[in-house]
């Protein structure tokens, strides 16, 4: 059975650890440099960390790469990997994923907020923030979120990145990280909710990019790590050079002139190799417009040109001129040339001129009027037809419920406000003499989150409402080591465990000679050396030290506190040393006895 990165980074035993390590290694070991065999991952998106994956749940007081390095186990996992990727493959998000599950950590579902097991059916989102969910909880969201809205949708969001899956993407099925097995056995020697097997993903989702290679790290959450197959002649983007490369970063720039041709034809690129297509050409020169009348300076990629005068040239009737703007070639024919109407339409002039004008007929225009249900009741005249429609007719106002005889261009509306429910279904229309047509509700949701500290920003919507997008951040006293989790989900946190001194300075005799103490809230721990402290008989106080004490921290609270609970708390007294209890002998007042008595007795 194949051993993934979890069993090494959670192998209680030197035995377990060693033979787990040599098989993920070589594993993760690709042949050197072969273009088909090595893996090509997208580099990591950094800022694609999940709210539901372990990364967010480090400690700030260390940045990624040392948080994998912290971990041995892990560290000697991957180290394999990064031997052949070089410095440029980025494996920190990975390794943090595995660091995590290795410590047994169980970062909660978006959804419900419940902390997700090992032995709970989930689902990863493939697009950029692989956030884990339980599957019951997202194929519920994918149900909401599809069947919710007043109109039908045909795609859902992922809760955390807001990427559009569509409706036939809904899970159905408990799938391992890599997709390949259904419904993977809980192991507790393999990372949970992966299959332990190669995984095999494409490590550039882009057809484009030329690598075709696969991921040969074990079923892992999160992205795959960059690809480390060797290109042995890649191009720069100018294609004027060529070296060998990695394929993950077979793509680069030469640093030398583009000196491709540009899209006017006449200039060659002056900025340096670069991606994608050339800018446009930014030789300045004297141009002239396309009527050849004026001219101006331009760059050269703007030569093509009108200007703003018209055209005024003789058309081919020799009897009138061309109205049109600025324009290159012939002015054409004479639009008046050929067969002619009067201005209604009704009479043909089929051999009139084209500088004679064509007379009216006398019936009755007829043209559609601008009301589109009207005819022009005028006699056949020349420019446009009235535009106001002026027939009394029977109207019914937008909502149906008023009826009356007013002109045709006039509108009919009612003062009734409308009393359906906007798409929402929380609020009324109210608008007045509505058409049925109700606009998208205005108002602010502001339903209480399921996280329980915030309320829904959103506009108002049916359905459940969005998880809280908000972090809370959980710090130690000293503020310096802290991690963030979703907000709603503090509530079962502890602080953290922060390797920084206490910077509370004690206040007994002993503070140079205590052993300092970790960063902590609430009070210090009690300060266990012997007093010392001379008495009034020249003994020295043999009890526990019983000087001031420094005041407390607070205690660890997720609740803002008020300003006027607020106290001052200040440094607890200490206690005068008890009498001396030191038995020396006590002669009797004669001198001629003695008998052993305490100091305070004497």
């Amino acid at each position: 059975m194949p051993f993934s990165y979890a069993a090494a980074a959670a192998g209680s035993s030197c035995r377990k650890t060693n033979r787990i390590s040599t098989a993920a290694a070589a594993t993760a070991r690709p042949p050197a440099p072969s273009p088909s065999l090595a893996p090509a991952p997208p580099e990591a998106n950094p800022s694609a960390a999940s709210d539901s994956d372990p990364s967010s749940y480090s400690s700030s007081s260390g940045d990624e790469a040392d948080l994998t390095a912290s971990d041995s186990a892990t560290a000697s996992v991957v180290s394999a990997y990064l031997s052949v990727a070089g410095e440029g493959a980025d494996l920190s998000k990975v390794g943090i994923f595995l660091s995590s599950a290795a410590r047994r950590r169980s970062p909660p579902c978006l959804i419900c907020f419940d902390p997700i097991r090992p032995s709970d059916p989930v689902w990863s989102c493939s697009s950029s923030c692989f956030a884990i969910l339980h599957l019951p909880c997202i194929q519920s969201w994918a149900h909401q979120s599809a069947s919710g809205a007043a109109v039908p949708c045909l795609t859902w969001g992922c809760p955390k990145c807001r990427f559009a899956y569509p409706k036939s993407q809904t899970p159905t099925s408990y799938l391992c990280f890599c997709s390949k097995t259904v419904d993977p056995t809980p192991d507790p020697w393999i990372l949970p909710h992966s299959c332990g097997d190669v995984c095999r993903r494409r490590l550039n989702a882009n057809l484009d990019s030329g690598c075709d290679h696969t991921c040969l790290l074990l079923c892992h959450p999160g992205p795959c790590p960059p690809c480390t197959a060797v290109v042995p002649n890649a191009p720069c983007f100018c294609g004027a050079h060529r070296e060998p490369r990695r394929c993950a970063h077979q793509r680069y720039s030469c640093a030398g002139k583009c000196n491709k041709r540009l899209s006017c034809g006449l200039h060659c690129c002056p900025v340096n190799c670069h991606d994608g297509p050339c800018p446009p050409c930014a030789v300045r020169g004297k141009h002239k417009c396309e009527c050849g009348e004026t001219m101006e300076e331009k760059l050269c990629s703007e030569r093509v040109f009108q200007c703003k005068r018209e055209c005024g040239g003789m058309l081919d009737c020799g009897k009138h001129r061309c109205e049109r703007g600025c324009h290159g070639g012939k002015c054409g024919e004479c639009p008046l040339r050929g067969r002619r109407t009067c201005p209604c339409g009704k009479k043909d002039y089929p051999k009139l001129e084209c500088d004679a004008e064509a007379a009216t007929c006398g019936s009755t225009c007829e043209k559609v009027l601008g009301c589109g249900r009207h005819r022009c009741p005028e006699r056949c005249h020349r420019g446009p037809c009235d535009e106001t429609c002026r027939l009394v007719i029977t109207k019914s106002c937008r909502c149906g419920g008023l009826k009356k005889e007013v002109p045709c261009y006039q509108e009919l509306t009612c003062e009734r406000k409308c009393q359906r429910l906007r798409n929402c279904g929380r609020h009324a229309c109210k608008r007045r003499c509505c058409a049925g047509d109700c606009p998208p509700c205005s108002e602010t949701c502001d339903r209480k989150l399921r996280c329980g500290n915030h309320k829904c920003l959103s506009p108002c919507h049916r359905g459940a409402c969005s998880p809280c997008p908000l972090m809370k951040t959980i710090s130690c006293a000293c503020g310096k080591t802290c991690f963030e989790v979703p907000c709603g989900t503090e509530k079962n946190q502890k602080p953290p465990k922060c390797s920084k001194k206490c910077n509370i300075p004690r206040l007994c005799r002993h503070k140079l000679e205590c052993r300092p103490h970790k960063c902590h809230y609430g009070a210090c721990p009690p300060c266990k050396l012997t007093c010392g402290e001379e008495l009034s008989c020249s003994h020295i106080c043999k009890e526990r030290c019983h000087g001031p004490i420094s005041p407390p921290n607070p205690e660890f609270t997720l609740k803002p506190t008020k300003r006027k609970m607020e106290k001052q708390i200040e440094c607890t007294p200490g206690i005068p040393c008890p009498p001396c209890k030191e038995v020396v002998l006590v002669p009797c007042f004669g001198q001629h006895l003695g008998q052993e008595r305490a100091v305070s007795f004497c």
